[in-house]
């Protein structure tokens, strides 16, 4: 069987029903879900580089890619720091759901790593 990046995502939407079938909790399905997504399409990447000879690009473009990426993160942080500012002084909450914050990093990974060198390469 070839694997490919369709075969990746419906692992990872298996993995998200059976965890949340087992443990009852979405979160802990979600993370095994970004996990096997994140690991797929990383070794689907690296063989791709193995198979065909990688296209020079311009350093100009690893440069935007380190710049997108960095942009993200700085903002992802900030609105993070934004929601726990809210929480803590406005709402007087003391706790923090790890879940919830766990899907936000996850999506911020998959799209600092993914998506932005993407994005970037295609232009």
């Amino acid at each position: 069987m070839q694997v490919n990046a369709m075969t990746v995502i419906i692992g990872a939407i298996i993995g998200l029903g059976v965890i949340t079938l087992l443990t009852g909790q979405f979160q802990w399905g979600f993370l095994t879900a970004v996990l096997i997504l994140t690991a797929g399409l990383k070794w689907l990447r690296i063989e791709k580089q193995k198979t065909k000879v990688e296209i020079e690009y311009d350093e100009r473009i690893n440069d935007n890619i380190k710049q997108t990426s960095l942009q993200i993160f700085s903002f992802s942080n900030l609105l993070l720091f934004i929601y726990l500012l809210v929480v803590h002084q406005l709402l007087n909450k003391r706790m923090i759901q790890v879940d919830y914050l766990m899907i936000y990093l996850g999506i911020t990974f998959l799209i600092a790593f993914y998506l932005v060198p993407l994005i970037a390469r295609k232009r």
